[in-house]
């Protein structure tokens, strides 16, 4: 066994003890075990001072380990006599050995950007962590004793490894753990992450991690989030995420899971939010129905079905959500006519329930959702004319969206009341007649699609200069194929419906 001599300062308050002008001498081995007794004993080498799992000191055997290449940059900075940070407390050196760690562990030398990090100099709280523009994650890394609560990633920052068992070494401080766009992060989702106790976050979106749910995430009692997406997890939802009591948010997307949402979920008190999309064949269709009948507080509810051969009506008590802000379900077989019970949801913001099958007329009782922002029913079987004398009670609105029904008749002039309106959508419908010169009311507007479509007569001149002087493009001369959306102005022909494009290149 080799025999490692480490010289270490012995500090009492942050002072070199008066009992000795010399450094103390400590004998250290890597190979050496955790004493079972360790708690009640003095330690009597550095490396068992740190308290280290067994996975750690066992991995450490190996030289080109990341724990021991960790353990080795420790060391080494610790002997280092002229580092102004001798005597840091051994819950610092623990830390920043899971840093290190979890820095070698995901070849931290081939980030994009590690600015800081292993500098034993920079204080490991500004070591450069990558956040999403306006991530709901904390700004600050570390709380004021100078703990690190977030490990998150939130950029392409080329992390290439797995998660190593380190990071759990932070469980009594680590508040949030992210990883996003991280394509070649590899591995399982380690059951050490039970260990986290203060995780109230819980991202992973976006990597190679395989394996299924570990059991453990029940025990995260402080988890308040929890999104993982496009990732290669598979199998079950574990009951045990039920457990979760103060967990508000979760989000699955793009995940390869069988079988039904645990009932433990419909029991969470403070769920608000709740995104499952594109979830392979877990059974969304039984969740709708068991959120509604546990009568959820549900905030946001965005859900999508995948399974074939599945169709199902539009659940008519879906009123009984009365908290419901955004109500997203796309691509499903919804079949069948749109309840009345919808006007019950007096807060609801979004209302998206394109790419589904429903027929029938549009429901007056969507009109009485005046908080609405967005109304989208596009790519549905909906029949029948526009109502009139009902969108001027949608003062709030900023898109509407009924593109690609079989919806007939005439635009309403009423659309010209919509006065915060930025978006119209109409295109590959059967509406006829001429568009309203009270379109022009709508200062706002900035995208306008119209083509294919019965329309006819002359698209009002004021209206087509100011798309043309934000955002235009527009194909042929007549209305049936305009279209304004793009960031740029493209006119095949000279004209558009009788007024001038502006510019026109080939």
């Amino acid at each position: 066994m080799v025999t490692l001599l480490i010289i270490l300062a012995v500090s009492n308050g942050g002072h070199t003890s008066s009992n000795s002008s010399q450094p103390a001498v400590i004998e250290m081995s890597p190979s050496t075990p955790r004493l079972a007794t360790m708690p009640t004993m003095a330690p009597t080498t550095f490396l068992e001072s740190l308290n280290l799992p067994d996975y750690t000191l066992s991995t450490m055997e190996r030289a080109q380990s990341p724990q021991s290449k960790a353990y080795q940059w420790l060391i080494q900075n610790v002997n280092n006599k002229t580092s102004i940070l001798q005597d840091l407390p051994l819950w610092r050196l623990t830390q920043r050995f899971a840093l290190a760690t979890f820095y070698y562990s995901t070849r931290g030398d081939h980030w994009v950007n590690h600015r800081g990090w292993l500098d034993w100099e920079t204080n490991e709280c500004d070591w450069e962590q990558l956040y999403v523009f306006l991530s709901s994650a904390p700004e600050r890394i570390c709380n004021e004793k100078g703990e690190v609560t977030s490990l998150s990633f939130e950029m392409t920052n080329n992390l290439e490894g797995t998660i190593p068992l380190e990071v759990f070494l932070l469980g009594n401080s680590l508040e949030s753990f992210s990883l996003f766009r991280q394509m070649e992060v590899t591995g399982r989702i380690p059951t050490e992450v039970g260990l986290l106790t203060k995780l109230t976050r819980l991202l992973l979106s976006g990597t190679n991690i395989v394996g299924s749910f570990p059991t453990e995430l029940g025990l995260l009692q402080s988890l308040d989030s929890l999104q993982i997406s496009d990732t290669h997890l598979s199998g079950r939802m574990p009951s045990q995420i039920g457990l979760v009591s103060n967990l508000s948010e979760l989000t699955l997307q793009r995940l390869d899971l069988t079988g039904s949402v645990p009932g433990e979920v419909y029991q969470l008190p403070g769920l608000m939010a709740l995104t499952i999309l594109e979830c392979g064949g877990l059974d969304t269709e039984t969740l709708l129905q068991e959120a509604i009948s546990n009568s959820l507080p549900l905030h946001f509810l965005m859900l999508s079905s995948r399974r074939a051969g599945t169709v199902m009506s539009f659940p008519s008590k879906i009123g009984t959500l009365r908290d419901l802000g955004f109500l997203i379900l796309n691509d499903w077989k919804v079949d069948g006519t749109l309840p009345k019970e919808l006007g019950f949801l007096s807060e609801l913001r979004s209302l998206d329930l394109h790419g589904n099958s429903i027929s029938g007329t549009m429901p007056l009782a969507i009109f009485e959702l005046t908080n609405l922002l967005e109304l989208n029913l596009g790519f549905n079987q909906l029949q029948g004319t526009l109502p009139p004398d009902h969108f001027s009670i949608l003062t709030n609105l900023q898109a509407l969206l009924i593109n690609d029904n079989l919806i007939s008749g005439t635009v309403p002039t009423e659309v010209g009341e919509l006065s915060g309106l930025r978006k119209l959508e109409f295109q590959n419908t059967n509406l006829s007649g001429t568009l309203p010169t009270e379109i022009l009311m709508l200062e706002k507007l900035t995208s306008l699609v119209l083509k294919n479509t019965s329309l006819s007569g002359s698209i009002p001149e004021e209206l087509c200069n100011k798309l043309t002087q934000q955002e235009m493009k527009c194909y042929g001369n007549l209305c049936k194929d305009l279209l304004v959306k793009s960031s740029t102005t493209v006119c095949h022909g000279t004209s558009l419906c009788g007024c001038d494009c502006g510019p026109c290149q080939n």
